[in-house]
């Protein structure tokens, strides 16, 4: 029985049921091989692979350019909830709409709980859709969906930024788009627009309207066929105006009634005839989000059988039993008034059926079934976060069988009841919520009855169980402006994370509905959401795989670098010494590789911008003849970020736009403006980054773009190409004309368009260490089949397009950040006219215009060799990630002698965020801090966990008034 306390569990209960007679039979369970095999499998993977859940907490749901995310973050063990200490380190990754990263970090973990910051700095993150995707080292042995995401846009907001309200409607594949453009004064914005429909791949479409005095235009475009609308966008740029220039990035939502998708799920997994039937459905628009629907099954005689209806986002169930030899459809009612038909699975001639329904607040009532002939000798298994809770044998003998259960025996959260075959394969499956309501009681007193604006409020917090006790535990409190941020009440918080969502596949809409009230349609609609999802976790087959439980990523309880030694024919090289060595920090550490040439140093923190040498010497005290690998953590590639996000400026509540003016009132203050007076008088200061030892040719630093060695520090191991991709403005893959010709012998040769690299539109010269790369570069010309030319030689066949692109990716792929000292971008004729005249022939320059159609880059390795540097032998430069540390959060403390500040300078949207409260042993604990210069509500969030693994969330309201 899953007990309440988490430490007193007795063990896995097994009962043996002879159905037949409904006697349970306890001394069978041991004689009983296969039901006592199936359960034992479960045991041993659970306690091989113990499975982690991770959830971040935020200050607020939302985020502008300059602003600083907040987060505490929960590691959590999946059985019982309970904070995991089974890894030390988390990494948290800011990833953009392509699913690459923008920035890392990481993290200690405490006791499971650790908390940071993370700056949305505007020279490293353009405005845009982000996701953060937080995970474990273990947790990737587990696949994506364990990974921890959370979607935002992040804005970049500014007095010149436009709001576009939005109407679309689709007749078949013809878009009508109605588009208003307005100032954030909410005055019309009027003139010239250049419209351009994307797919983010490539513009589908093209053209300039005018708007009306109103701000109003409007767009008809026809949709290409397998265009993936749910990444449809329309860039509006406004020309010919005095704001010239300003643009919006408009999400297009398409949802054409005929692509609307309908799944219908049978509880248990099939249709079987003549056994009754409940089947769950999910109807998702085009635009992937629920839709609601109405409908009828009708038989192959088009007779009805049953009506059904959706409870909430396109989700419900019905019931109906389904005969033999017959094919069913359902006919929906689109919106536009027109029905479609979809098909339901097909109904089977024999197998089995499970059905799991409540029975009152304190039982389940678990019915099975089976067609005459089928098997008659099963499993039933019913488990929670990975623990059997139940166990059965299941003999059919031609009878339905009914099982009460008691719902004690499970935990809150998703049970999950699998009936499995002889064979120990699944045959039906069925997830049920169980709810206990034994989540803690949360509450925030205040310390006075009201608050004026610049005011000291405290807040007493007090954590009770179910029954009323106190309870110890670690918690976090934002408060919010809700003038400036708008609560997320259907979204995830803890408790939701960790009971549900964290436990189905793809996610769930809307997952705070289901908790939000405890009404009938809340509990059936969760019901039949649960219907409509597949678990996460393990596959039966993996249960019952010898091979399974063998991790291909250890759980890091610390930062260690770890390595090896080799010698030339990369065997281990046992009893080797190794060293490592930093001037910044200090540090000269020693360690020998074992019997498997392997080494560990550990016992420090890495810190910002550390480099080591490691070295490894052979037993003459040389370097020679030996080799070393590091390794290196190795970022994820995941495959699917989180629902695209909306900018904030379109469709925008008064919330959003309330928080967008302060953040740009804000801007405004820290820069020297208020609202009353004058910008000051602006002086250009040009920093100058410099690269130490630079070859460029108009003296170090003089370029269009300079990435210096704390650019490469920041780089880690990213190759030059990773590098020149991510961080080089304009950096590309393009084709260059046939005509022209790259260095005075003309090495790039041909007669034919080549595949090249490009900044915006001009090829690109790479030139390392002061040597053009392409000087180097020799095309490979054979003769063709077809005879000799007129002068009686071979006739010599055109370059094949990508050969000057793999010579160059050879060397572009060979270096990594930590052999490069800067990278330095000539594009502009007034840095490329030195390298023009040094490395192109006054014909090639004459000929091609080489000032307009080349651009330059200048790497400076640390060698200084060229790009021929060969790395020294048995030595290894690593460049970890840091720790990133967590600063304090600011909140201003006004004082009868610190309040000198003018009033509505303070226009803070998170007025105070607390993200280690621990609650003392009679549950209480207290947050303090001083209230904003505007008065309204503010929004007090809290969530947390206590030390038996129940988890806790609450909102509550304060109100601030004016002085």
């Amino acid at each position: 029985m899953y007990s309440h306390n988490k430490y007193s569990i007795p063990g896995v209960l097994l009962f043996f049921l002879f159905c037949f007679s409904f006697i349970t039979v306890k001394a069978q369970v041991i004689e009983n091989g296969g039901l006592k095999s199936s359960v034992l499998a479960i045991q041993d993977i659970s306690k091989k692979m113990p499975v982690e859940k991770l959830y971040l907490q935020f200050d607020k749901p939302y985020y502008s350019l300059g602003d600083v995310i907040h987060f505490k973050a929960y590691l959590i063990n999946a059985d019982y909830l309970t904070l995991s200490t089974h890894s030390g380190l988390l990494y948290i990754e800011l990833d953009d709409n392509q699913n690459k990263y923008v920035k890392r970090m990481m993290i200690p973990v405490v006791s499971g709980t650790s908390w940071g910051d993370l700056a949305l700095d505007e020279n490293d993150i353009p405005e845009g859709i982000y996701t953060i995707q937080a995970y474990t080292n273990w947790m990737r042995n587990f696949g994506e969906d364990y990974v921890f995401k959370k979607g935002f846009y992040i804005s970049s907001a500014t007095e010149r930024s436009m709001l576009v309200n939005t109407a679309f409607s689709v007749t078949n594949n013809n878009l009508q788009a109605t588009l208003q453009f307005t100032n954030l004064n909410k005055q019309p914005v009027s003139g010239q627009m250049q419209l351009l429909v994307t797919d983010e791949n490539k513009t589908l479409y093209k053209t300039i309207v005018s708007t009306s005095t109103d701000g109003r235009t409007d767009i008809n475009f026809t949709i290409p066929d397998r265009t993936d609308v749910k990444h449809l966008y329309i860039i509006a740029t406004e020309v010919s105006t005095e704001t010239s220039g300003r643009s919006a990035v408009i999400p297009v939502t398409v949802n054409r009634p005929e692509k609307m998708d309908i799944k219908f799920m049978p509880e248990g997994g099939n249709l079987i005839a003549g056994l009754p039937a409940r089947i769950g459905f999910k109807a998702t628009g085009e635009d992937g989000r629920g839709a609601d629907i109405v409908g009828t099954i009708y038989n192959s005689k088009q007779q009805p059988a049953t009506t059904f209806r959706s409870i909430h986002k396109g989700i419900g169930s019905f019931e109906f039993t389904p005969q033999a030899g017959e094919n069913y459809v359902a006919v929906v009612e689109l919106p536009n008034k027109t029905t479609k038909s979809y098909p339901l699975p097909q109904v089977k001639s024999s197998g089995t059926v499970l059905r799991v329904t409540a029975k009152g607040n304190d039982s389940l009532e678990v019915t099975l079934a089976a067609s005459p002939i089928s098997p008659t000798t099963y499993y039933l298994i019913g488990q929670a976060r990975g623990v059997v809770c139940y166990a059965a044998l299941i003999s059919f003998k031609g009878a339905m069988i009914k099982k009460t259960l008691a719902k004690d025996l499970f935990p809150t959260g998703i049970s999950r009841f699998t009936l499995l075959n002889a064979e120990h394969q699944p045959v039906n499956e069925r997830m049920v919520y169980i709810n206990h309501r034994d989540d803690l009681r949360l509450s925030l007193s205040t310390n006075k009855p009201g608050y004026t604006t610049r005011d000291s409020i405290g807040l007493n917090l007090q954590v009770t169980d179910k029954t009323g006790n106190p309870v110890k535990g670690s918690f976090a409190v934002s408060v919010t402006d809700n003038g400036q941020v708008k609560p997320d009440s259907s979204g995830i918080n803890l408790a939701n994370y960790l009971l549900l969502t964290s436990d189905l596949k793809g996610g769930v809409e809307d997952p705070g509905y289901y908790f939000s009230t405890k009404t009938h349609e809340n509990i059936t609609a969760l019901d039949d959401m649960l219907l409509t999802q597949s678990p996460v976790g393990y596959s039966w087959a993996a249960v019952f795989d010898p091979k399974t439980g063998q991790p291909a990523y250890a759980a890091e309880t610390e930062f260690t670098v770890q390595g090896k030694v080799t010698n030339l024919f990369n065997k281990p090289v046992p009893n080797t010494n190794v060293l490592m060595l930093s001037k910044n920090p200090a540090t000269v550490m020693a360690a020998q590789s074992d019997d498997k040439g392997e080494f560990v140093f550990k016992g420090f923190a890495p810190v910002d911008k550390a480099a080591f040498l490691i070295q490894a010497k052979n037993k003459n005290g040389k370097t020679a003849n030996v080799g070393i690998e590091v390794n290196e953590f190795k970022s994820p590639v995941f495959t699917s970020a989180t629902e695209p996000q909306a900018p904030w400026y379109v469709n925008t509540d008064t919330a959003l736009l309330k928080n967008t003016l302060s953040h740009i009132a804000n801007s405004k203050i820290n820069t020297g403006i208020n609202g009353n007076s004058r910008r000051l008088k602006e002086v250009t200061i040009k920093a100058t980054r410099i690269v130490q030892q630079s070859k460029n040719l108009n003296g170090p630093g003089e370029a269009d773009q300079v990435l210096d060695q704390d650019d490469m520090d920041r780089a880690g191991k990213l190759t030059l190409r990773q590098i020149l991709q991510q961080k080089v403005k304009g950096f590309t893959i393009g084709q260059d004309p046939p005509s022209l010709h790259r260095n005075n012998i003309s090495n790039r040769g041909g007669n034919m368009g080549r595949i090249t690299y490009l900044i915006n539109d001009k090829e690109v010269h790479f030139v390392f260490d002061g040597l053009d790369l392409d000087y180097f570069y020799f095309p490979q010309r054979v003769p063709t089949p077809t005879g000799l030319a007129g002068n009686g030689r071979p006739r010599i066949a055109p370059v094949i397009d990508e050969d000057w692109k793999m010579y160059v990716d050879g060397y572009l792929d060979y270096f990594t950040a930590d052999e490069i000292k800067g990278i330095e971008v000539m594009y502009n004729s007034q840095y490329t006219g030195s390298y023009v005249d040094k490395f192109l022939s006054p014909t090639s320059q004459i000929s091609s215009s080489a000032g307009e159609r080349y651009a330059y880059i200048e790497i400076t390795t640390r060698a200084g060799l060229g790009p021929f540097t060969k790395k020294i032998p048995g030595t290894y430069i690593y460049r970890p990630l840091a720790f990133t540390l967590p600063m304090p959060f600011y909140s201003p403390k006004y004082t009868a002698r610190n309040n000198t500040a003018p009033m509505g300078t303070d226009v803070r949207s998170t007025i105070q965020w607390s993200p280690n409260i621990i609650t003392d042993a009679a549950g209480k604990a207290k947050v303090s801090f001083y209230s904003a210069d505007k008065p309204g509500d503010y929004t007090l969030t809290i969530e947390g966990i206590d030390l038996n693994g129940e988890p806790g969330y609450q909102r509550q309201k304060i109100k601030v008034g004016a002085k």
